[in-house]
């Protein structure tokens, strides 16, 4: 073999082995975490995603639409665009309404003396009150005072009255986590499909406040008043974002 023979050999080595180096390098390149493109590592997080209107903004893409008109399909037609509203905190409400049928439900479970159930744009909220307890004589007389008009009005969170050192938003009337879950189960089986959470409670000055508005709605006909207080009411009720029940 001449020297030129072998200087040609030589180059076709290195040439493959660089070829080989090029590849290896190119199978170990990871996205790192953390960055666009890396992936969400965990399914919450990517199902939180693929339900926010914020995601797939291409309407090309088809994904976002076609999940959100299945929903939609699914729910009953006074519920129809109802969505959660702040993906950070679940309890924001811009809407609410009683459901006496469902109420009228969770009545026939042994134990449970009367309810109410306010439903919101994604969230059920279940006040109880168990055989044995009155709340209108446990409950801080304040919950059935301070009315809040179109006109004005305080409320009871404005006159200071509902803060968690006057009022208590956290006794527990009485209900135990095995009640409480079974009413939770039940609600959620017979509520409007875009219902996503249950929160249930016996506290009696919850129960009472709710009350309160059934009769400020026969009244005044409607609750939008009251939007702001409930939403302030249920942060202490239900302070931990989860089925929390007190």
């Amino acid at each position: 073999m001449n020297q030129r023979t072998l200087r040609g050999a030589a180059a076709l080595l290195a040439a493959a082995s660089c070829s080989v180096l090029m590849l290896s390098g190119c199978a170990g390149n990871k996205p790192s975490e953390g960055k666009p493109g890396a992936g969400l590592n965990d399914y919450r997080q990517q199902a939180l995603y693929d339900r926010d209107s914020r995601n797939n903004e291409d309407p090309s893409l088809g994904v976002k639409s076609r999940w959100v008109e299945e929903e939609e399909q699914r729910k009953a037609p006074e519920y129809i665009g109802r969505k959660q509203l702040d993906m950070t905190n679940r309890h924001y409400a811009k809407s609410m309404g009683f459901d006496p049928q469902i109420a009228a439900k969770v009545n026939r479970i042994a134990g449970v003396s009367s309810s109410m159930v306010m439903l919101t744009e994604v969230n059920a909220y279940v006040a109880v009150v168990l055989d044995g307890h009155r709340p209108d004589e446990e409950a801080n007389p304040d919950t059935m005072k301070h009315k809040v008009t179109e006109t004005g009005g305080t409320g009871l969170f404005g006159t200071g009255q509902g803060t968690p050192n006057r009022i208590s938003w956290t006794e527990s009337g009485g209900l135990g986590y095995s009640k409480a879950d079974e009413i939770r189960k039940l609600v959620l089986s017979v509520a409007p499909t875009n219902i996503q959470e249950v929160y249930v409670t016996a506290n009696p000055n919850f129960v009472q406040r709710l009350r309160f508005y059934a009769q400020e709605e026969q009244a005044q006909g409607k609750l939008t008043p009251y939007m702001n207080e409930f939403n302030t009411m249920i942060q202490h009720v239900f302070p931990d974002s989860t089925n929390t029940r007190q």
